[in-house]
């Protein structure tokens, strides 16, 4: 019986040393790989503890443009390839990743990060580390983290130039060339990036943020990510014919002078591009300067924020019956408060309601809140979490009042008899004024019904007066 049991006990030891030896095999291993170099051991055994090995066949897409992605995904064997849509919907290879590379880290960094795609170009072995574990231990494992952001940024700079139609036709190793050569310059909300009659220096590419473009103090576009400027001043060889004013925390890559001419020289086609961009633009501010009421309507568009997102709830006042407020009471129905406001911004004789703008980037009220209670979700909203402490530091920092303090205990989105009589009442002691005595508070915010198949109050609308709207249906920019 002692005989069986050393057995036994030596059989546990030799698998235990045998897992030991597996395990510092993979740690050396991971430890090896170009983008984790100089990651300790105790933090790549993270990795390997929340990670999967992960097999995926030659033609398998990896991570797709439809679908945020939720895992980072570490290249052990094997080629993939990158590959997202630039400014014109034309789908741009990045490049090609091989052992030693990474992808998916995006979402670690950046609340709205450029989506892209993965497709295996031959047998992949990966291993595959869902963000929302590394999340939780990324801030013990400061080297890894400095690892993983490094690697962020390179791929914000290659995404951005591949994105820009101007230089999506470089192939990916041009791209690469020219990543080497950008300056990369932040500026502060409000700040101005070039001066009008200034001098030419540099070729602006935005990384990230929404900045203004103005001629002699009218505003006659707006420009994003993945947009450049500078170009006008850099071809002509003349002073700035427009200033440029960050809208919100803005990024930019600079090209500088002297090697925008140098790559306009060894490639005539991006001059011809170029010159084609000016001309578009020139008739475009040409044609705001003339038409007065579309000047007027620009003008307020940035004034009240409608350009900061992607969508807007639009009504149209001329189909909707006297008096008639279904559409908020059918918000109220649904999220207990009124998230909306008829009467908001009247532009060409439409009404965009006062909502939330869904900010697609620097929101003023995620900068402020102290408890990150702000998610955004896959199709661009922001969604406020249960953290929120109801603080009401976002309330505060938001330039356009779509944020208000709500009870906690707001009436839940219920079906059925009893629920309708109940949110009736509810919608008939608002309009009341009635406040329940409820300490407790939370902040509250249209998120455009994420949560739900359709918006409230556009399926309430009797009339069809009520429709989502894309920014750009509402302002040509």
């Amino acid at each position: 019986m002692a005989n069986k049991h050393a057995y036994v006990s030596a059989a546990a030891q030799a698998r235990v040393d045998w897992q030991d030896l597996r395990h510092q095999e993979s740690l050396s291993f991971l430890g090896g790989l170009d983008c984790l170099r100089g990651v300790s051991s105790h933090e790549l055994s993270h990795l390997l503890e929340h990670g999967v090995f992960r097999a995926f066949a030659s033609g398998a897409m990896i991570f797709g443009q439809q679908k945020q992605v939720r895992y980072l995904f570490l290249v052990l064997r094997g080629t993939l390839q990158l590959r997202l849509r630039d400014k014109d919907g034309r789908e741009v290879l990045m490049g090609v990743l091989g052992p030693g590379d990474c992808c998916g880290e995006g979402p670690l960094f950046s609340d709205f990060f450029r989506r892209m795609s993965a497709l295996a170009t031959s047998g992949c072995y990966l291993l595959q580390v869902p963000l929302s574990d590394l999340r939780e231990f990324l801030g013990t494992t400061p080297t890894l983290a400095a690892a993983l952001r490094h690697v962020y940024k390179r791929r914000m700079v290659e995404s951005t130039l591949a994105r820009i139609p101007l230089l999506s036709q470089l192939l990916p190793m041009e791209r690469l060339a020219l990543a080497g050569i950008l300056q990369p310059i932040s500026f502060s909300r409000g700040s101005t990036l070039i001066s009008q009659g200034g001098p030419p220096d540099a070729l602006y590419l935005i990384e990230h943020g929404q900045v203004l473009v103005e001629q002699n103090g009218q505003t006659v576009s707006t420009l994003g990510e993945g947009d450049f400027f500078g170009e006008m001043a850099l071809l002509t060889r003349q002073p700035h014919r427009a200033s440029v004013r960050a809208m919100t925390p803005t990024d930019v890559l600079a090209l500088p002078a002297a090697d925008f001419h140098e790559l306009i020289r060894d490639r005539p086609s991006l001059e011809a591009h170029l010159r084609t961009v000016i001309e578009s633009r020139n008739r475009h501010n040409a044609a705001v300067h003339k038409d007065q009421a579309r000047a007027r309507d620009l003008t307020q568009a940035v004034g009240h924020g409608l350009l900061r997102g992607t969508q807007l709830l639009v009504r149209t006042p001329s189909l909707c019956p006297p008096g008639c407020r279904i559409c908020e009471e059918a918000c109220i129905g649904r999220h207990g408060n009124q998230r909306l406001h008829l009467n908001g911004t009247l532009v060409d004789g439409l009404d965009v309601l006062n909502a939330c703008r869904q900010c697609s980037v620097g929101p003023e009220c995620v900068e402020a809140c102290p408890e990150d209670a702000f998610e955004r979700c896959d199709d661009g909203t922001l969604k406020i979490t249960t953290t929120c402490t109801g603080c009401g530091h976002c309330i505060d920092a938001c330039p356009y009042h779509a944020i208000t303090s709500v009870p906690r205990d707001a009436v839940p989105a219920q079906s059925g008899l009893f629920w309708d009589v109940l949110r009736h009442a509810r919608v008939r002691l608002y309009r009341r004024e009635v406040i329940p005595l409820v300490l407790a508070q939370r902040a509250d915010k249209c998120n455009l019904c994420h949560d739900h198949a359709d918006q409230a109050c556009v399926s309430a609308c009797p009339t069809g007066a009520l429709r989502l709207v894309p920014v750009e249906e509402m302002f040509i920019l």
